[in-house]
Protein backbone atom coordinates (compact mmCIF):
# COMPACT_ATOMS: atom_id res chain seq x y z
CA UNK A 1 0.00 0.00 0.00
CA UNK A 2 1.66 3.24 -1.26
CA UNK A 3 2.04 5.64 2.07
CA UNK A 4 0.33 9.20 1.61
CA UNK A 5 2.34 12.03 1.11
CA UNK A 6 3.80 14.09 3.58
CA UNK A 7 5.74 17.72 4.38
CA UNK A 8 8.24 17.17 6.91
CA UNK A 9 9.86 20.11 8.78
CA UNK A 10 8.17 22.62 7.33
CA UNK A 11 9.02 26.03 8.55
CA UNK A 12 7.71 29.52 7.33
CA UNK A 13 9.42 32.88 7.65
CA UNK A 14 8.06 36.22 5.84
CA UNK A 15 10.78 39.00 3.84
CA UNK A 16 9.77 42.02 2.75
CA UNK A 17 8.87 42.12 -1.16
CA UNK A 18 11.78 42.85 -3.37
CA UNK A 19 9.19 44.94 -5.44
CA UNK A 20 10.11 48.09 -3.73
CA UNK A 21 6.38 48.23 -2.31
CA UNK A 22 5.89 48.25 1.44
CA UNK A 23 4.57 44.38 1.85
CA UNK A 24 6.16 41.33 2.76
CA UNK A 25 5.66 37.39 0.97
CA UNK A 26 5.84 34.27 2.69
CA UNK A 27 8.07 31.67 2.54
CA UNK A 28 7.78 27.98 3.44
CA UNK A 29 10.50 25.10 3.46
CA UNK A 30 10.56 21.69 4.36
CA UNK A 31 11.23 18.19 3.24
CA UNK A 32 8.67 16.42 1.06
CA UNK A 33 7.89 12.82 0.71
CA UNK A 34 5.74 12.17 -2.24
CA UNK A 35 6.31 8.40 -2.88
CA UNK A 36 7.42 5.76 -0.83
CA UNK A 37 11.19 5.81 -2.46
CA UNK A 38 11.08 9.74 -3.38
CA UNK A 39 11.39 13.18 -0.92
CA UNK A 40 12.64 16.56 -1.60
CA UNK A 41 13.83 19.56 0.13
CA UNK A 42 11.63 22.45 -1.33
CA UNK A 43 11.12 26.30 -0.85
CA UNK A 44 7.86 28.20 -2.11
CA UNK A 45 7.51 31.79 -1.78
CA UNK A 46 3.59 33.21 -2.03
CA UNK A 47 4.05 36.34 -3.65
CA UNK A 48 1.02 38.66 -4.35
CA UNK A 49 1.37 41.29 -6.33
CA UNK A 50 -1.57 44.15 -7.89
CA UNK A 51 -4.33 41.56 -6.59
CA UNK A 52 -2.59 38.58 -8.24
CA UNK A 53 -0.94 35.67 -6.46
CA UNK A 54 1.69 34.14 -7.67
CA UNK A 55 3.92 30.87 -6.26
CA UNK A 56 6.84 30.07 -7.04
CA UNK A 57 8.68 26.84 -6.01
CA UNK A 58 11.91 25.22 -6.22
CA UNK A 59 12.83 21.70 -5.23
CA UNK A 60 16.63 20.31 -4.27
CA UNK A 61 17.32 17.26 -6.31
CA UNK A 62 21.05 16.71 -5.52
CA UNK A 63 22.80 16.19 -8.54
CA UNK A 64 21.38 17.05 -11.98
CA UNK A 65 22.45 15.97 -15.17
CA UNK A 66 25.14 17.54 -17.55
CA UNK A 67 25.18 20.10 -14.37
CA UNK A 68 28.36 18.98 -12.65
CA UNK A 69 26.78 20.13 -9.78
CA UNK A 70 26.21 17.40 -6.57
CA UNK A 71 23.28 20.20 -4.80
CA UNK A 72 20.72 21.30 -7.31
CA UNK A 73 17.78 23.34 -7.08
CA UNK A 74 14.90 23.59 -10.23
CA UNK A 75 12.48 26.31 -10.21
CA UNK A 76 8.99 26.90 -11.24
CA UNK A 77 6.34 29.39 -11.57
CA UNK A 78 2.89 28.95 -11.04
CA UNK A 79 -0.28 31.13 -11.11
CA UNK A 80 -3.81 31.75 -12.88
CA UNK A 81 -5.09 33.39 -15.93
CA UNK A 82 -8.35 33.33 -17.20
CA UNK A 83 -7.73 29.78 -18.99
CA UNK A 84 -6.69 28.64 -15.78
CA UNK A 85 -3.48 27.25 -13.48
CA UNK A 86 -0.24 27.96 -15.51
CA UNK A 87 3.01 25.80 -14.68
CA UNK A 88 6.42 27.63 -16.55
CA UNK A 89 9.63 25.83 -15.17
CA UNK A 90 11.95 29.06 -14.47
CA UNK A 91 15.62 29.58 -14.08
CA UNK A 92 16.33 29.89 -10.38
CA UNK A 93 17.89 33.53 -11.25
CA UNK A 94 14.60 34.77 -11.92
CA UNK A 95 12.84 33.90 -8.41
CA UNK A 96 12.53 35.83 -5.54
CA UNK A 97 14.92 32.97 -3.72
CA UNK A 98 18.01 33.78 -2.19
CA UNK A 99 21.09 31.48 -1.83
CA UNK A 100 20.26 31.16 1.56
CA UNK A 101 16.41 29.82 0.77
CA UNK A 102 17.37 27.13 -1.28
CA UNK A 103 20.40 25.68 0.94
CA UNK A 104 23.02 27.25 -1.62
CA UNK A 105 22.30 24.89 -4.24
CA UNK A 106 23.13 25.27 -8.22
CA UNK A 107 20.53 27.06 -9.54
CA UNK A 108 19.45 24.43 -12.78
CA UNK A 109 18.31 26.61 -15.83
CA UNK A 110 14.60 25.80 -18.01
CA UNK A 111 17.01 24.76 -20.72
CA UNK A 112 18.96 22.32 -18.50
CA UNK A 113 15.78 21.15 -16.60
CA UNK A 114 13.91 20.52 -20.52
CA UNK A 115 17.01 18.45 -21.58
CA UNK A 116 16.27 15.98 -19.27
CA UNK A 117 13.73 13.14 -20.45
CA UNK A 118 10.67 12.79 -18.19
CA UNK A 119 12.31 15.95 -15.87
CA UNK A 120 9.11 17.92 -16.89
CA UNK A 121 6.52 15.58 -15.74
CA UNK A 122 8.29 14.75 -12.63
CA UNK A 123 8.24 18.38 -11.77
CA UNK A 124 4.75 19.08 -12.68
CA UNK A 125 3.32 15.08 -10.61
CA UNK A 126 5.70 16.96 -7.84
CA UNK A 127 4.12 19.98 -7.76
CA UNK A 128 0.63 18.52 -7.83
CA UNK A 129 1.41 16.35 -5.03
CA UNK A 130 2.70 18.96 -2.89
CA UNK A 131 -0.45 21.29 -3.48
CA UNK A 132 -2.41 18.31 -2.75
CA UNK A 133 -0.50 17.40 0.28
CA UNK A 134 -0.75 21.00 1.90
CA UNK A 135 -3.86 22.87 1.78
CA UNK A 136 -2.20 26.52 2.86
CA UNK A 137 -0.43 25.74 -0.35
CA UNK A 138 -3.33 24.18 -2.54
CA UNK A 139 -5.83 26.81 -1.84
CA UNK A 140 -3.65 30.09 -2.46
CA UNK A 141 -4.23 30.41 -5.86
CA UNK A 142 -7.94 29.46 -5.70
CA UNK A 143 -8.52 31.68 -3.02
CA UNK A 144 -7.65 34.92 -5.17
CA UNK A 145 -10.94 33.96 -7.50
CA UNK A 146 -13.36 33.46 -4.56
Amino acid sequence: MAKKSMIENRKEYYRKCKCGRDHENKFIRGMFKYSDEGETAFCLAMLEHQNERHIWLSFMTGEWPNTNQEDCAVTCHIYTNEKGRVFTIQNGEDSPFSNDDIFDCYQVTREQVLAVNGAKEWFIDTYLSLFKTDDEIGNYLVAENA
